[in-house]
């Protein structure tokens, strides 16, 4: 706490991210967090700038990346009651990140409801990282193929690869359906589908689809 004087200084998004990166100096130290952040984080006297509570948000996320326990329903509650885009864009990224792979109804509908940046993609995935969840998949394909906004069909096409993940040839069906999309982000989200559902594999197959990809696709 001895060098912060450079994070009063920043503004805006360097502000957001900056107060994130606090996140990833106090890894590990979930028991403290909520006392070694509180300062960035929302109250309900004294609103601060959005961009810091965003990031304390965020910071949170990291802290405890797929250890979530209490601090679920912590982050839960703060996305509920954000009456502010940049915090609800760090309260996405935190729950997602705390709520990893745990497949909990209550927080991938909430994060459905808060479809507003790329951040609630994002963190629809990680949520249902590596669950094959026919539902969330269902969701996530159909919204990407009816946005108009580009921001949320970027998060949507990584989250849908993450809710593959090491899911190897369960995935194949999908992986083919993006590919044929007239989006080209959604044909991305297919190159990463595969990257995901095949990860640490090895796989042969896979292996030689992006590589065709990548040397055929200008």
């Amino acid at each position: 706490r001895d060098n912060l004087e450079w994070l009063a200084r920043a503004t805006n998004w360097a502000k957001f991210t900056a107060t994130a990166s606090l996140g990833v100096i106090h890894k590990g130290h979930e028991k403290e967090a909520l006392q070694l952040m509180a300062t960035y984080l929302p109250k309900d006297t004294s609103p601060g700038s959005a961009y810091q509570e965003g990031g304390g948000l965020y910071a949170l996320g990291l802290i405890h990346a797929n250890h979530g326990g209490d601090i679920i329903d912590y982050l839960l509650n703060q996305l509920k009651n954000a009456s502010n885009d940049i915090v609800r864009h760090g309260g996405s990224l935190g729950l997602g990140l705390a709520a990893m792979g745990t497949a909990r109804q209550d927080v991938y509908d909430l994060l459905k409801t808060n479809l507003y940046r790329e951040a609630a993609g994002l963190a629809l995935g990680l949520v249902m990282l590596g669950s094959k969840n026919a539902q969330a998949i269902e969701d996530m394909v159909g919204y990407a193929q009816e946005t108009q906004h580009e921001k949320i069909l970027r998060g949507l096409a990584v989250g849908i690869a993450l809710v593959m993940y090491g899911r190897m040839e369960e995935a194949d069906a999908l992986i083919e359906s993006l590919c044929r999309d007239k989006d080209p982000i959604l044909r991305r989200s297919g190159m990463y589908t595969v990257a995901m559902a095949y990860c640490g594999s090895g796989n042969n197959k896979a292996i030689r689809r992006l590589l065709h990809v990548a040397v055929s696709t200008v």
